[in-house]
């Protein structure tokens, strides 16, 4: 049980091991769906499994999970299978009977998989997990491999590619209503769950369907219970009071201080296995909002994330210059977001024993948002009718079912909207660590961005652990390095905080 323990604080509930001469599996659980169905790994004929995610297209009978559709679906269809699942994962499959290992990893990469080669092969949902003597290397979102004891994984791709050319000029379906089954789906579960409520659009939308939705699909909790973080007198705070009393919520603000939130970097570097600077800043409000919501008692909750790189909803998409430039810029965001956003969501809550679960990442979302949806309705600042809000096409398709308030409010970044002094004070504080050391990594010269990579190779001696991280490089307002190109004056205020652009604009 030893090589279960880094993963226990994710799994908190029970653990389980399945041991022969040629494999060592082991699952710790977190029990959102029949609780008392018992732990991974998964038996089922020949078939041994471990996952990490959840399947929205089973229908598990009595005594079994979701993630028993797996080995089902393997033992029908092999490989393809994966692409008959509907839902998030992470999986090692093994066949006791041909010593066949099968692993894949969702499409977008929302759960997170690695694995290295020494001694044998090894597969973990954490870094921490890993052996210390043996590079590691990340499993790629929407890959697959199948691979004999003894032999190495040679990973190929079974995710369809992103729709680069769009012939049409009208949306192909109704987003409202895939974001209805998105959220549908996502209500699956048996214990105390809620919604994380920013009062921002993204997360007002998935908290108003989810109110909608409650009564009739979850009459074990059918009073939706959301949850804010932010510091004193913050934006996210406010707002999300506001939507909440409109939205009829049980609602819970969590204040934290900068002095609560410094005190706990060590320790969301440790959780979220990153030391990119964005990450780190919206990660420590949401590794606090985790404790919170342990102590109440919540296992499950729904989040936004996913809808700034589905319908380009950061502002510095105002300066887009054209469809072909939104079109490569959505497809890089959405290749990346497995390092960044998900990475964020899902360690800083699994550090708690908390499930965050996104109904913007449905594979039916992403397939209309990426594949069915013209380029043109992301463009906001330079639609050729003239300059719009960004997302203006996702607010005017939710506007019947959000509060207008929210409608006509404009983007905030999660690490700004928790409040402005959180991001200043990290800057001043990153000076009192500074060392000339530091200055030999391959990471843009600041003092926050050195503090965070020290304190990373403190936790994660592994060789080459540093290459599973994605820095955001120069970026303005969590854009990709290609897209600081869009303005010159972004070159002048380089940094992934949104408060970047404001600058621009006022410049």
């Amino acid at each position: 049980m030893r090589t279960l323990l880094p993963l226990i604080r994710r799994g908190p509930d029970e653990q389980g091991t399945f041991v022969d001469d040629d494999v060592y599996m082991g699952h710790t659980r977190l029990s959102i769906v029949h609780p008392e169905a018992g732990p991974q790994p998964i038996l089922f004929k020949n078939w041994v499994v471990t996952m990490n995610g959840e399947m929205y297209n089973s229908n598990p009978s009595k005594g079994e999970t979701d993630c028993f559709l797996v080995p089902k679906l393997l033992d029908r269809y092999g490989m393809e299978a994966v692409r008959r699942l509907d839902g998030i994962f992470s999986f090692v499959a093994y066949n006791r009977d041909t010593k066949r290992i099968i692993v894949a990893r969702d499409a977008i990469g929302v759960t997170p998989l690695y694995w290295s080669q020494g001694n044998g092969i090894t597969f973990a949902s954490l870094l921490a997990a890993m052996p210390e003597n043996e590079p590691v290397q990340i499993v790629p979102p929407g890959h697959i491999a199948s691979f004999k004891v003894g032999e190495l994984p040679i990973f190929s791709q079974w995710r369809i590619p992103y729709c680069i050319e769009f012939d049409w000029d009208k949306p192909k379906g109704d987003i409202v209503e895939l974001m209805t089954q998105a959220v549908s789906k996502r209500l699956m579960g048996d214990v105390p769950w809620g919604v994380l409520l920013s009062g921002g659009l993204d997360s007002t939308i998935v908290a108003s369907l989810a109110v909608k939705l409650a009564p009739k699909l979850r009459p074990d909790y059918p009073v939706v219970h959301t949850f804010c973080i932010g510091l004193k007198d913050s934006p996210d705070v406010k707002w999300a009071k506001e939507v909440a009393t409109q939205l009829g919520t049980h609602h819970t603000s969590v204040e934290y201080t900068v002095e609560e939130g410094i005190n706990c970097i060590p320790e969301v570097i440790k959780a979220v296995e990153t030391y990119d600077v964005t990450t780190i800043r919206a990660s420590v409000p949401m590794w606090l909002l985790g404790k919170a919501l342990k102590a109440r008692g919540i296992k499950m909750v729904l989040s936004g994330e996913g809808s700034d790189e589905l319908f380009a909803g950061y502002l510095y998409n105002l300066y887009c210059p054209n469809e072909t430039k939104m079109i490569e810029e959505c497809i890089l965001k959405m290749n990346q977001l497995h390092a960044y956003d998900c990475q964020r969501a899902n360690k800083s809550m699994g550090d708690w024993g908390v499930e965050t679960r996104v109904p913007f990442l449905d594979k039916g979302v992403v397939n209309f948002a990426m594949n069915l949806l013209p380029p043109v309705y992301k463009l906001s600042g330079t639609h050729p009718d003239g300059p719009k809000p960004e997302k203006w096409w996702l607010r005017q398709a939710f506007q019947e079912i959000v509060p207008e308030c929210v409608i006509n409010r404009t983007k905030a970044q999660f690490s700004d909207a928790v409040g402005n002094e959180w991001i200043e004070s990290l800057i001043v504080e990153a000076k009192k660590h500074k060392s000339d050391a530091t200055f030999k990594y391959n990471t843009p010269i600041t003092d926050e961005a050195h503090w965070y990579r020290r304190l990373f190779e403190h936790f994660f001696p592994q060789k080459n652990a540093e290459k599973t991280v994605l820095y955001t490089g120069k970026s303005i307002a969590c854009s990709t390095s290609s897209a600081s190109e869009w303005n010159r004056k972004f070159q002048k205020y380089l940094d992934p905080s949104g408060e970047a652009i404001h600058k621009v604009c006022n410049s």
